[in-house]
C-alpha cells in the first residue's frame, strides 16, 4: 500500500473511531486553495459512505494577494465539478486595518464560517491545521513563556459558535499532507506571505522547524505526542481539582480561606489558577496569580482585592475569596450616582434597600430594618445621598465621631459591600447616616424640626 493510501486509511479510521459527526450531520470546510485545505477536502469527500457526512464548502477570499481571485475560482471549478455546496464572501478592501491585518482577516473568517453553520444548520466546523501548525503553536508558547496547561497546543475538538470547531488533521505532518496531495494530483496555491519573516510563526516554520527535523525527522510527531500528554493531564488536573473545590466551600457556597491556607504550597497555586481559568481563559499570567498569592497569606490585610480584566476582580474577605464582576451599570452607580432626597418618598438604595425620610407620623410603618431620628432646621435641606468616602464621619453619642473607614474595618463589611455604599448628608455637609450601616446621634437643637429616617 502506498504512502498516499496509508495517509487515507488513517484519516477514515480516525474519523470512524472519533465519533466526532455522523453520516447524517452537515459540516462545513474552510478551503483556502492551499495544500492543507485542499488535502482535508479531498479526504472528506473520499470517506466511505459508513462515515461521509453532508460536505459544504466555505472560502474566503481575503482580496490581500493578486493571486485570491484566481484561487476564488479555482475552489469554485472544484466545487462545481464534485457537485459540492459552496459559499464564498470577500473581505472588502476598505476595511481593511493598517495593523493588526493577522487578527482582523481571522476574525472576519471566523465570523464567517458561523454565519454558513447558521445558515446551512450544520453543527461542525472542519479545518486543515496539521501537526506542523500544531508544532509551531507549541513552540511560540514555550518561546514566549506561557503555563504548562497552556502549552498544550491546538484541541482537536472544541465549541465554536453554536457547534463544534474540528481539526482532524492534528496527527500528520504538512510533508505527508503534500506528498498525499501531490500522489492524487490535487493542485493547490501557495501564499507567498507563509515566508515572510518577519512574522514570528513563519520564523519558527521556515527556520526553527527545519533545524530540529534535521536533528530528528520525527520531530512533528513527537511534539504532537507532548502535546496530547499535556492535554490527557490538563484533563485530569481538571477532574480533581472540580473535587477539590468543593471541599473549600462552605454551606453558603463561598470559598473558606482557612481550607484553602491547609493545602500544599503548590496546590493552592494550582486553586488560584483553576479559579481564574473559569472567568477569564487563558488570559493571566504568572505575574497575577503570585499578587493573588500575596494577598491571601497576607495576615494584615483581611480584605483587598486585585483588579483582574473586563470588569472582574479578584476578592478577599475576611474568611472567604471570591472572584465578581462588577457590572458597568454598577460601576456608574458607584462612582456618579448623587442626588436630592425629597421628603416622604421611597428610594433604592445602590445595594438595593429602600429607604425614605418623612416629617409625617411613622408608627405605620412596621416592616422596616432601621429607623433613626433627625432634628434638623430649613438650612439643613436639601438632604443629598452621595457615595460614601473613607471620610465621612457619623456623630457618637458622646459627641465624637468614628469614621465610615472604621466603621467598616470594625463591622468586617465585605470591600465590594464598601465600594455600593451611600452617605446621606445635610446642605451643610453634615453626616446623618451610612445608609444601612448607622446613624448619627442627633439631639434637639432650637429652630429644628423632628424628621424619621426608615431604612427597609
Amino acid at each position: 500500500m502506498s504512502k498516499s493510501k496509508d495517509l487515507a486509511a488513517k484519516f477514515t479510521q480516525l474519523i470512524d473511531s472519533k465519533n466526532w459527526f455522523s453520516v447524517h450531520d452537515s459540516v462545513v470546510v474552510a478551503v483556502s486553495a492551499g495544500v492543507d485545505s485542499m488535502a482535508l477536502l479531498n479526504l472528506m469527500i473520499n470517506l466511505p459512505d459508513s462515515c461521509r457526512p453532508n460536505i459544504i464548502v466555505a472560502h474566503v477570499n481575503h482580496q490581500l494577494r493578486e493571486q485570491s481571485r484566481e484561487e476564488e475560482a479555482y475552489v469554485r471549478d472544484f466545487c462545481k465539478n464534485h457537485q459540492l455546496q459552496l459559499f464564498v464572501k470577500k473581505w472588502p478592501k476598505e476595511v481593511h486595518p493598517k495593523q493588526g491585518m493577522e487578527n482582523a482577516a481571522r476574525k472576519f473568517r471566523y465570523d464567517f464560517f458561523a454565519a454558513v453553520m447558521k445558515k446551512t444548520n450544520a453543527k461542525f466546523l472542519i479545518t486543515a491545521h496539521h501537526g506542523n501548525d500544531q508544532a509551531e503553536t507549541v513552540l511560540m508558547k514555550l518561546i514566549r513563556g506561557s503555563f504548562i496547561k497552556h502549552i498544550s497546543g491546538i484541541q482537536s475538538s472544541r465549541k465554536f459558535a453554536d457547534g463544534y470547531l474540528v481539526r482532524p488533521l492534528l496527527s500528520f505532518s504538512k510533508s505527508n499532507l503534500r506528498k498525499y496531495a501531490k500522489h492524487n494530483h490535487i493542485k493547490w496555491y501557495e501564499d507567498e506571505t507563509n515566508h515572510q519573516l518577519d512574522v514570528f510563526r513563519n520564523r519558527i516554520r521556515n527556520r526553527i522547524l527545519p533545524m530540529l527535523s534535521n536533528e530528528n525527522s520525527q520531530v512533528v510527531e513527537h511534539i504532537d505526542e507532548f502535546s496530547e500528554q499535556l492535554s490527557r493531564m490538563n484533563r485530569q488536573n481538571e477532574y480533581f481539582f472540580y473535587q477539590l473545590m468543593d471541599k473549600l466551600k462552605d454551606d453558603d457556597e463561598n470559598l473558606e480561606l482557612s481550607r484553602w491556607q491547609q493545602l500544599p504550597h503548590d496546590i493552592q497555586w494550582g486553586v488560584i489558577e483553576y479559579l481564574l481559568v473559569d472567568y477569564l481563559g487563558d488570559n493571566f499570567n504568572e505575574a497575577l496569580v503570585q499578587e493573588i498569592i500575596r494577598l491571601l497569606i497576607n495576615e494584615k490585610k483581611p480584605q483587598g482585592n486585585v483588579e483582574l480584566s473586563n470588569n472582574f476582580y479578584f476578592i478577599k474577605s475576611y474568611k472567604h475569596f471570591s472572584v465578581k464582576k462588577l457590572s458597568q451599570n454598577s460601576t456608574s452607580v458607584l462612582k456618579n450616582q448623587n442626588f436630592v432626597v425629597t421628603l416622604n418618598k421611597w428610594f433604592l438604595t445602590a445595594q438595593k434597600h429602600y429607604f425614605m425620610i418623612t416629617d409625617q407620623e411613622s408608627d405605620a410603618v412596621t416592616d422596616y430594618n432601621r429607623k433613626s431620628i433627625f432634628y434638623l432646621s430649613d438650612d439643613d435641606f436639601p438632604l443629598v445621598v452621595q457615595n460614601t468616602k473613607n471620610r465621612d464621619k457619623i456623630t457618637l453619642k458622646n459627641g465624637g465621631h468614628q469614621t465610615a473607614k472604621r466603621l467598616f474595618i470594625n463591622s468586617k463589611v465585605p470591600i465590594n459591600d464598601r465600594l455600593q455604599a451611600q452617605t446621606l448628608m445635610t446642605n451643610k455637609s453634615k453626616v446623618l447616616a451610612i445608609l444601612g450601616y448607622s446613624e448619627s446621634v442627633s439631639t434637639v437643637r432650637k429652630h429644628t424640626k423632628k424628621y424619621v429616617l426608615i431604612i427597609k
